[in-house]
């Protein structure tokens, strides 16, 4: 059973991550740490909060934190072994050196696109 205590600091958290996307703001790490700590308490009250762990995870890929954001990506995949979208973001992550910060970057573009996508979507 989900706790809503964690859902609805998610879904602060993601309401204020969208606009910072739409606001282009996303490169900002004082954007990205301020909105860290919601996501962080949802999982202190429900630790395997899907949602919660994977924009966790996408934030701290935003900062470049890529070794915390592949425990969060392996415990995704440990939960969701057949996600496609955890998949991805493991392979992102787990890429050789010279090519991981590229396709990082792709991910998260991606990822950013679909966000604003399914704001506008009614």
């Amino acid at each position: 059973m989900e706790n809503a205590a964690a859902v609805e600091l998610y879904t602060e958290a993601l309401k204020q991550w969208r606009e910072a996307v739409e606001l282009d703001l996303h490169a900002s790490e004082d954007i990205v740490y301020g909105i860290m700590p919601l996501l962080v308490k949802a999982l202190g009250l429900d630790p395997d909060n899907l949602p919660a762990l994977d924009l966790l995870s996408d934030l701290l890929m935003e900062i470049s934190v890529y070794d915390e954001a592949l425990e969060l990506a392996e415990k995704m995949l440990s939960l969701m072994p057949d996600d496609d979208g955890y998949r991805q973001k493991l392979n992102a992550l787990t890429s050789e050196e010279p090519s991981q910060r590229r396709q990082v970057r792709a991910y998260l573009h991606q990822k950013r696109q679909q966000l604003t996508r399914k704001a506008v979507t009614p």
